[in-house]
């Protein structure tokens, strides 16, 4: 298994049971947190993702909304240092470029390329991206 380093590290909720930090909350609590600018755990797990894509209504349009939020927010995340678990129910798939993986979320293809860009695949089921995300 691999180690979480300072950013977005996307990770299969199966294959990472183990190592999931303590501190947790659902992706709704971790971008109003980001919004407010409130302190946030060093390390920390946030779930759910996957599910709100997945019973969206557009998905593109909240994955752009999101990708927005954590561009606007990045000094923020940047100066906290953090180093942040993106738990996936589903299963992390390699379709075309190890960059851009995609979630196999019941039987649904998500993108998570329009939200954090070019990722870095660190192991099997994990990826990394920054938390200062490109424009």
């Amino acid at each position: 298994m691999s180690t979480m380093d300072i950013g977005f590290n996307i990770i299969e909720k199966k294959e990472y049971a183990t190592q999931i930090f303590n501190d947790r909350m659902s992706i709704i609590e971790f971008l109003r947190h980001i919004q407010r600018e409130e302190r946030l755990p060093l390390n920390l797990a946030v779930f759910g993702l996957d599910t709100l894509l997945y019973y969206s209504k557009d998905p593109e349009k909240l994955s752009r909304k999101i990708r927005n939020l954590l561009q606007d927010e990045a000094n923020f995340l940047v100066r906290g240092n953090y180093i942040i678990q993106i738990v996936i129910e589903g299963n992390i798939e390699i379709i075309e470029s190890s960059e851009r993986p995609r979630i196999n979320y019941k039987n649904k293809q998500l993108l998570l390329y329009p939200i954090f860009g070019r990722v870095r695949q660190v192991d099997l089921k994990h990826f990394i991206a920054p938390l200062n995300l490109q424009s």
